[in-house]
């Protein structure tokens, strides 16, 4: 009876341990575990809110607003209407946009080029995680957030 009992919690032990891996395994897969953080520079950062606004980008337009920030300190995008670019400089979570400029053509929806123009302006911060890259005002509030996106 007694080599009955320990056969009996050797299988219960090893029956305990797989059901525990196997949950341990399933939720890591179905979680995928954490998006690693895109790097700020040389990624395609797409606009997705704008001064608490979603941005929807209406069918036919020229293009997505977007950014990408150089290794060598320039940044350049679209903001739905005209090329921009200009420089940044980023000292731990403080980010500041100089000499800003952009093309002037004339589009019938530039719905989110002032705006977007106003929030380089006013950032004084930046927050970075995962796809997701937010601008900050010296108060720490969103300004506008982008996510990363892969090219094609």
């Amino acid at each position: 009876m007694k080599g009955a009992l320990t056969v009996f919690r050797a299988f219960f032990l090893m029956g305990c341990a797989l059901i525990l891996s196997a949950c341990a395994t399933s939720g890591s897969q179905s979680s995928g575990g954490p998006i690693p953080t895109a790097p700020l520079t040389n990624t395609y950062w797409k606009l997705m809110s704008l001064k608490g606004t979603e941005v929807d980008v209406p069918r036919g337009a020229q293009g997505e607003p977007h950014m990408i920030f150089r290794d060598d300190g320039k940044v350049n995008g679209f903001s739905g209407c005209n090329r921009f670019v200009g420089e940044y400089t980023v000292r731990g979570a403080n980010l500041l946009f100089d000499s800003m400029a952009s093309t002037k053509m004339a589009c019938p929806d530039d719905s989110f080029e002032t705006p977007l123009y106003e929030v380089f302006s006013q950032t004084a911060g930046v927050f970075l995680e995962g796809k997701v890259l937010k601008l900050l005002n010296e108060k720490g509030h969103e300004l506008a957030r982008f996510e990363a996106v892969a090219l094609p």
